[in-house]
């Protein structure tokens, strides 16, 4: 081989390590990035409010009674306290969630808990899992509470005095409804 092309095959391998030695370094350097990010958004899913409503004597001479309602601490909680003295009694209340935060709020899980009476039903309606509430809108629904008019005789006196506890859960939606 004469020595022109030893020279370039010699320049030809030493560009290749020179690309080579260039491709590592930049695959090798240590990449670091910083920024800061601001969350400007704000979670406040609540019951605002519990009215008992519409109260209803069943076919025989009842009475409805609202012993009174209460929001729980976590404030997606309630408990209705009520007294139905007939069968086909019943009591209606109207329970208004309010999303005041700035995501929208998707309702994952409704539980009721009834008290060991067996002779108090109840029921809801308006809402409903995975359901969306819009940031700053509301979401009514109801909750009657009856007395089932399937009994034939009259219960205990602590039978016709029911508890009925609600408990909603939210998480982030990602819709915005």
């Amino acid at each position: 081989m004469n020595s022109k092309n030893k020279n370039a095959l010699i320049g030809g391998l030493l560009a290749i390590v020179f690309v080579m030695a260039v491709g590592y370094a930049a695959f090798s350097t240590q990449l670091n990035v910083n920024g800061t990010a601001n969350v400007t958004s704000s979670w406040d899913v609540h019951i605002q409010s519990i009215t008992a409503g519409t109260t209803d004597a069943g076919t025989l001479t009842g009475t409805a009674q609202d012993l009174g309602t209460s929001i729980g601490e976590d404030k997606l909680s309630a408990t209705f306290s009520n007294t139905l003295m007939a069968p086909g009694d019943s009591i209606t209340y109207t329970i208004v969630v309010k999303n005041a935060g700035t995501l929208p709020a998707k309702v994952s899980d409704i539980v009721f808990t009834k008290g060991a009476s067996k002779a108090i039903l109840y029921n809801y309606s308006g809402i409903a899992e995975n359901d969306v509430v819009s940031a700053g809108a509301t979401k009514t629904f109801t909750v009657t509470v009856t007395y089932d008019s399937a009994i034939t005789s009259q219960p205990d006196t602590a039978d016709t005095t029911s508890t009925l506890s609600m408990v909603l859960s939210f998480v982030q939606s990602t819709t915005g409804a």
